[in-house]
């Protein structure tokens, strides 16, 4: 039973708690949705950048090649006939073409690798949203516990108070919030148990005097239950106390 109640001992306070945990985690995701369109879009003209400049180099080299057909049927036709000259111009056309090839390549490997970079940079802003909202939900829940803690705790003293138990020696928990009002709340006690002693000693001297005028014996027994009563609010609550008919 004690192990139970510490694993739920979080959420003293459910309906606090979880109400401001999630104001907290929609804010919070309400500026990460903004940040990540402007990231979506920054990407996204990269993207289409990038398209472009793949269309530009595929158009470059088709006009490459075209050109370099045309400028060999040029000097096929002009009836050059040198078999150097010949071998020269085709080396010098599939060098061009070569290199046309090459950054068409190159261009399409950065477009490659413009849009994996996207597609990674989506999934780590989900995956880290989603880490995000998580860690901030359980900060949330521990953040509130400090606040919602002492004052589940001060209510449940407040009601021992009200039945006349003065004596409180229980203490905020380490890294609690509210310590200047719970420190209040104690010198509350320590006030009321002063004016207790003080309210003791007037009925003990009242009892002695009654006892030495020979007062009844039905008085005296009144007396006595209320001092009994009245001594037990001072004393520290017990772990286990016997009920008042075993006493």
């Amino acid at each position: 039973m004690v192990h139970e109640r510490h694993k739920k001992s979080y959420l003293i306070d459910p309906r606090f708690q979880i109400k401001w945990t999630s104001y907290l985690v929609i804010v919070v995701v309400l500026v990460m949705t903004g940040l990540g369109i402007v990231i979506a879009q920054t990407a996204g003209r990269a993207s289409d950048t990038a398209e472009l400049a793949v269309a530009q180099a595929e158009k470059a080299f088709r006009e490459s090649e075209t050109n370099s057909k045309l400028t060999l049927g040029d000097v096929k036709l002009a009836g050059n006939d040198d078999p150097n000259l010949m071998k020269i111009m085709e080396e010098s056309i599939a060098e061009l073409d070569a290199k046309s090839a090459k950054n068409l390549a190159d261009v399409r490997s950065r477009q490659a690798d413009i849009a994996k970079n996207r597609r990674n940079l989506q999934l780590i802003l989900v995956a880290s949203g989603l880490a995000l909202v998580l860690l901030l939900s359980a900060m949330g829940i521990l953040i509130t516990h400090r606040i919602v803690g002492p004052v589940h705790k001060m209510k449940r003293l407040l009601r021992r108070v009200s039945t006349g138990r003065l004596a409180i020696e229980e203490r905020l928990r380490r890294g609690d919030e509210l310590e200047d009002l719970f420190d209040a709340f104690l010198q509350m006690t320590y006030s009321l148990r002063a004016i207790q002693a003080a309210r003791l000693k007037t009925l003990d001297d009242t009892l002695r005097c009654a006892e030495q005028t020979g007062a009844a014996a039905d008085v005296l027994a009144g007396m006595r239950a209320l001092r009994a009563q009245m001594v037990l609010g001072m004393e520290p609550r017990r772990p286990s106390v016997l009920p008042p008919s075993a006493l």
